[in-house]
């Protein structure tokens, strides 16, 4: 069997002491797992060195690529730019502190034999204030009630054969909602998603940004404003025909 490529997505705001160690972590385990390989990290207008270091790592390494955003998108925005410009078989993400560790797609990746899309489901939540437990729990609550798809965790890391995300457009931009409505559109297009428990490493340096109240409002409002639209559809399944892709395929450079 033809080993499979695969393309890591690194949205990166103000990481400038985080993105040296994370790349260079990223880059020894996805050699040693794979023959072909990308990492694009995303530059979301960041205001201190982190673009000017991306840029450095991508010269000296060829198997890096470097998006800028000219102003700061947020997460969601930015992690949909990063993976409409993927080129191989599996695509997957992560954040710049290294929550997931890529050598744990060793347990993942058996999975996707069977199956569509992984889900990384986090066994425990160290690092996280009461607070961030507690919203995660109601967004966790929110999405198993509203929603068809039953899952332990919505928000962490997934594995996506390359052919789902060229199948399903995405309409929500914020941080906190990109992420399921790819999995719920998934889902009822008729994928197979599998679930996997992975590790969750915490944050050692610079500053978490997703648990801000903005974020939260913002992913509330896309979470209903998606079940609002997607329960008056009579019939709708995963895409209407206005809808584009997230990944489109002749953009792709991956194997047959």
């Amino acid at each position: 069997m033809t080993q499979p490529s695969i393309s890591v997505v690194f949205p990166a705001y103000n990481e400038e002491e985080n993105i040296r160690p994370t790349i260079a972590r990223a880059l020894a385990s996805l050699s040693r797992q794979f023959d072909t390989f990308e990492i694009i990290i995303v530059n979301d207008g960041s205001t201190d060195a982190t673009g000017s270091i991306a840029d450095e790592l991508a010269r000296n390494d060829d198997h890096i690529r470097v998006i800028h955003n000219e102003h700061n998108m947020k997460l969601g925005a930015t992690l949909l730019k990063g993976l409409a410009n993927t080129r191989y078989d599996l695509i997957t993400y992560d954040a710049m502190d290294y929550p997931f560790d890529l050598d744990d797609l060793a347990q993942m990746l058996p999975v996707l034999q069977t199956n569509d899309v992984v889900v990384g489901v986090r066994m425990q939540r160290a690092g996280y204030t009461a607070y961030r437990k507690v919203i995660s729990h109601v967004n966790l609550g929110l999405l198993r009630l509203l929603f068809d798809l039953k899952l332990r965790d919505y928000n962490f890391v997934q594995v996506f054969k390359r052919k789902v995300l060229q199948s399903i457009p995405v309409t929500a931009r914020s941080t906190g909602f990109v992420q399921p409505e790819m999995l719920i559109r998934a889902h009822r297009c008729g994928f197979k998603i599998a679930e996997v428990d992975i590790k969750y490493l915490p944050r050692e340096a610079g500053v978490a940004r997703s648990g801000h109240p903005a974020a939260i409002v913002a992913s509330v409002r896309d979470l209903l404003l998606f079940w609002l639209r997607t329960n008056r559809l009579t019939g709708w399944m995963c895409k209407q025909p206005e809808e584009k892709a997230l990944v489109p395929k002749e953009a792709s450079g991956h194997s047959e």
